[in-house]
């Protein structure tokens, strides 16, 4: 059925740990059930159980504290919480500010991300997911030979209906890995025959620094957060089949490039799914998926802006709050920060932007380099390599660009953080020039 570590559940024992929720009398009063729990083989069972019994479902990373947990159900319209065991079903009272998700329908409840805004709760119906599942079987088969290995958290739709979901569809054996040392993963997937990874861009770098040299991982799949091209190249020299995927909460898988050329290609989309996008580069427009439901075509605005290429291929450029307009002209974060590390010093780097009274926006970009370059010559570097519009206006060295648990980059914190920087600095300075004049007069 599927191994968790070193822990292999049989169809038995999955079925078995499934029919002792049906004694449970609590969980089978409630509509909507969040689900906190440190065992990954009793949340996938309880997730397996819910949908039977058409009871919604939230998965809550069993890192999150007890209070946190009970808030983030509330506010979902949960009305139970199983947390940390199956011996703390905890009853929630819902407020009038909570979202009641599943009086129309059951299904999975999820946060969104975050990075255009605070997180919001979405939950997709257990009939869409099945349609997802079914299509992206269909639509990608160069894996029913593969085995699944499942290193992304399972509390997510990637790993959760991509990873487990799909690979039990298919009647494979998943091998789902909680545990974050890259030594034991690169075990775990040498003993694999053809293994297929299920990762993020970040993990995969970590993962491929150690990965022995005279040989390549047999097939990664990629999702979450757009690698820059000098990420996608490091990756694609070390792994025999690289491919990325795309979609958001909304909808869950949209698309999955298999002949992975480019960073930033996505591929073709899932067979239920309709892309609508710009056919021209030079003047990309939002991404806008169309999805057959059985209650009709469901419109999901993504937020991203793309292009479709010459072959069809759907490209991601950047999302719609992160391009920066100067003078007029659109700054796209990804394309400026390509140019950057080709730098030989530079080793990470983010472009954002911040409000500017005079410029209306003004490009920043925080970078890693080693050795250390000053922001000055970086600069000048830049403006050598970019167009003038393009260029950096704020330069900011750090030691590690700070990023969300998904290896996604929150360009809006990085902006609040530095304003808040500023201001603070800004503050500082004006105290001491206060007690200078102060001094002075006296």
């Amino acid at each position: 059925m599927l191994t968790i570590n070193d822990d292999f559940y049989s169809n038995a024992d999955f079925t078995q740990q499934q029919q002792s929720y049906a004694s449970i009398e609590v969980i089978n009063q409630h509509k909507a059930i969040a689900v906190c729990v440190e065992d990954s083989f009793i949340w996938l069972t309880l997730c397996y159980y819910l949908k039977s019994q058409q009871i919604s479902a939230m998965p809550i990373h069993p890192s999150i504290p007890l209070d946190t947990a009970k808030s983030m159900a509330e506010k979902a319209g949960c009305s139970l919480l199983i947390y940390r065991d199956l011996s703390q079903l905890i009853e929630l009272t819902n407020n009038e500010h909570s979202n009641d998700l599943s009086i129309a329908q059951a299904g999975l409840i999820q946060m969104s991300s975050g990075t255009t805004g605070e997180p919001k709760c979405i939950l997709r119906s257990w009939t869409d997911i099945d349609i997802e599942i079914e299509n992206y079987c269909q639509a990608f088969s160069d894996a029913d030979s593969m085995t699944p290995v499942v290193a992304c958290p399972i509390t997510h739709s990637y790993g959760l209906i991509c990873g487990v979901m799909v690979a039990l569809k298919r009647g494979q054996t998943p091998k789902i890995i909680t545990s974050i040392n890259p030594k034991y993963l690169i075990k775990v997937l040498q003993a694999c025959q053809q293994p297929l990874l299920y990762s993020s861009p970040v993990m995969l770098q970590g993962l491929l620094r150690l990965w022995p040299k005279n040989s390549k991982l047999f097939a990664a799949m990629t999702s979450g957060s757009t690698m820059s091209q000098q990420v996608f190249e490091q990756i694609a020299a070390r792994v025999e089949k690289l491919y990325q995927q795309y979609g958001c909460s909304e909808a869950g898988c949209l698309s999955i490039s298999q002949h992975l050329q480019t960073a930033n290609d996505l591929g073709q989309s899932l067979p239920h799914v309709a892309i609508s996008c710009s056919s021209n580069k030079e003047q990309p427009s939002e991404i806008v998926a169309y999805i057959k439901t059985p209650l009709g075509t469901k419109i999901v605005n993504t937020q991203d802006l793309g292009y479709l290429n010459a072959k069809g291929s759907l490209c991601f450029l950047a999302r719609l709050d992160d391009t920066i307009i100067v003078s007029g002209l659109n700054v796209y974060p990804i394309e400026v920060e390509n140019i950057i590390l080709k730098h030989p010093q530079v080793t990470d780097a983010v472009i954002f932007k911040i409000d500017d009274q005079f410029a209306g926006q003004r490009v920043c970009l925080q970078y890693v380099a080693s050795p250390a370059i000053e922001p000055g010559i970086l600069r000048q570097w830049c403006s050598k390599k970019l167009a003038p519009f393009q260029v950096p206006q704020v330069l900011q060295p750090v030691t590690e660009i700070m990023r969300m648990a998904n290896s996604k980059v929150n360009r809006k914190q990085l902006a609040l953080n530095f304003q808040q920087t500023r201001n603070a600095q800004q503050t500082s300075h004006t105290k001491m020039d206060k007690d200078k004049l102060t001094a002075s007069v006296g």
